[in-house]
């Protein structure tokens, strides 16, 4: 998923997903002999329009990391219009990201998804939709010259919790405004009303949203854009 040498483009939102992701990455980049040449890449945008970047507190984490961040305006198109839908804010996001990393020589677009994240997204398109639609762990755009991978797939969101209180990994900036007022919150309700069921329930999920981005893989290659941003 990510090769040595490889230029990677972290996806960092200032959420404790993306924060836990370019601590590891940075740990992992320490023990391999080829490292990769990290740039951390900062879209100014949530569901409530274009932001003022992210905390001073998280631009000094990095730079004692000896990462600098780099924050770009997002590219809307015209018919995006705001306040976004969280689909649309995800969507304008990753162009961004995948636009951003092509100028910039990256070959990788790391995004700070996990277990939790697939569960939910899946979960999410089936009962809104009628479709469900699994988030993949890579996948290729431009004709292979970009890589979306996201590093910490098989990881759940109580490990990057814990991960963060240890780490000394700072507060995460404030969450978009719309957050608790969305379809993912609502799935998430769903699975916590199974209560001691929840974390059966969602590893069989997760291991049906894995076969399912299988199958499609090895029957068309079908590319994603869209869904949730960490």
């Amino acid at each position: 998923m990510l090769p040595e040498g490889a230029r990677l483009a972290l996806a960092v939102s200032g959420g404790l997903d993306s924060l836990a992701m370019a601590y590891l990455v940075g740990e992992y980049n320490r023990s391999i002999r080829q490292p990769l040449e990290l740039i951390v890449v900062h879209v100014r945008l949530d569901a409530g329009g274009v932001t003022e970047g992210l905390p001073a507190r998280i631009h000094r984490w990095f730079d004692l990391r000896g990462l600098e961040v780099e924050e770009v305006s997002p590219r809307l198109e015209a018919s995006e219009e705001v306040p976004l839908g969280c689909f649309a804010c995800a969507r304008a996001r990753r162009r961004t990201l995948l636009e951003a990393a092509e100028i910039r020589g990256a070959s990788h677009v790391a995004l700070g998804h996990h277990a939790d994240d697939v569960v939910e997204t899946w979960l999410m398109s089936l009962m809104y939709t009628g479709t469900a639609e699994a988030m993949p762990p890579a996948r290729s755009y431009f004709g292979g010259a970009v890589h979306l991978v996201r590093p910490l797939y098989e990881l759940q969101r109580r490990e990057l919790e814990r991960l963060v209180r240890l780490a000394g990994i700072p507060e995460p900036a404030s969450p978009c405004a719309v957050d608790s007022r969305t379809r993912r919150d609502t799935v998430r309700g769903v699975l916590a009303a199974l209560g001691r069921d929840q974390s059966l329930v969602r590893r069989q999920l997760f291991w049906a949203a894995v076969r399912q981005v299988s199958e499609v893989d090895s029957e068309n290659g079908a590319n994603e854009l869209g869904g949730h941003d960490g």
